[in-house]
């Protein structure tokens, strides 16, 4: 008899296969137009986690990724309404996201700030950038069918052309993670800075290449997401950087680095997507979507760590504040 060894994509996906099957026998997920919003929906989101989990793999974070990609949205869209090639204005786009994230990196690494820090403040940059040097606040309206072609487009009619990109993305990472120099050099740096040295490896080159990287995927789902619509408001992808990192948590990265496979962070992503869908079905309102991406977080977190002892002390009858 062949036993099946678990591991957490295997739990990853019975429960995305749960939580697919309650919604086919409640809502119209299980129609075409239902599995076709759900895939161009978690397309970008994959794409996004994705990007998050290779900055963490290093031990690394970045707060201001939702910014970076209203950023990117802007751009894609303002040149096109101002005449430029679509593939010309959305290759614009992703060098902003590159530049813009890859900054992070630079600045993380040659002044020895904490990562978090430094995309925390950026987060604030940006968002004021917004409302004084862009015009409009970043508004950007009837763009048309010229523009939402690709995030609308669909294969075999029910296959979006985003979901297409989010999957090559995702197989092209996996075989970079585990094979190339460069993504066995992630898991090292996150995992024992000091002894990837003595590895030969350089972990500020590593860490700076790996925030340029993370900017081209999030510029790349910054466009997935712009193109299904065909108006843009940078705004709107503030605090989405909470549901990349919830997808990622999730998919079995550990917030700490060193840990972590890009196949459950695909899985993961459509977990979490999923488990949105289903509480607005329930009829729970946005801040309760906050509030369980932010439990996700933390329980991510605890089970990163792998040492429970200060959650059971704080949970133990008579124990207040973790202390007798």
């Amino acid at each position: 008899m062949v036993r099946i060894k678990p591991t957490r994509e295997l739990s990853l996906a019975v429960l995305l296969a749960a939580l697919i099957i309650f919604l086919s026998l409640t809502t119209n997920f299980n129609t075409v137009s239902g599995i076709y919003s759900f895939l161009l929906a978690a397309s970008p989101t994959i794409v996004a986690a994705i990007a998050l989990a290779m900055v963490i793999f290093t031990g690394n974070i970045d707060i201001s990724a939702g910014t970076i990609s209203g950023f990117v949205a802007f751009t894609t869209g303002y040149l096109f309404r101002a005449g430029v090639p679509m593939l010309l204005a959305a290759l614009a786009g992703i060098v902003v996201g590159v530049a813009l994230a890859g900054l992070n990196g630079l600045i993380s690494v040659k002044f020895r700030v904490p990562s978090i820090v430094v995309t925390l403040a950026m987060t604030m940059v940006h968002i004021g950038a917004y409302a004084t040097f862009l015009p409009g606040s970043g508004w950007v309206e009837n763009l048309g069918p010229g523009f939402t072609w690709f995030g609308r487009g669909r294969l075999l009619g029910v296959i979006p052309y985003a979901f297409v990109v989010a999957m090559l993305v995702a197989v092209a990472m996996m075989w970079v993670a585990k094979y190339t120099r460069f993504g066995r050099s992630l898991y090292a740096v996150g995992g024992n800075a000091q002894a990837a040295v003595y590895s030969g490896i350089n972990p500020d080159r590593t860490v700076i290449k790996v925030f340029f990287l993370e900017g081209a995927l999030l510029g790349i789902s910054a466009v997935m997401r712009a193109t299904t619509r065909s108006e843009i408001m940078p705004s709107v992808f503030i605090g989405r950087e909470l549901f990349f990192i919830a997808a990622a948590l999730v998919g079995g990265v550990s917030i700490f680095g060193g840990v972590g496979k890009l196949s459950g962070v695909v899985l993961g992503s459509a977990l979490v997507y999923l488990l949105t869908v289903t509480m607005i079905y329930l009829g729970f309102q946005d801040y309760y979507q906050f509030a369980l991406q932010g439990t996700i977080i933390l329980l991510a977190v605890f089970i990163s760590s792998g040492d429970f002892s200060r959650l059971k002390r704080f949970l133990r009858p008579g124990t207040v504040g973790g202390t007798q």
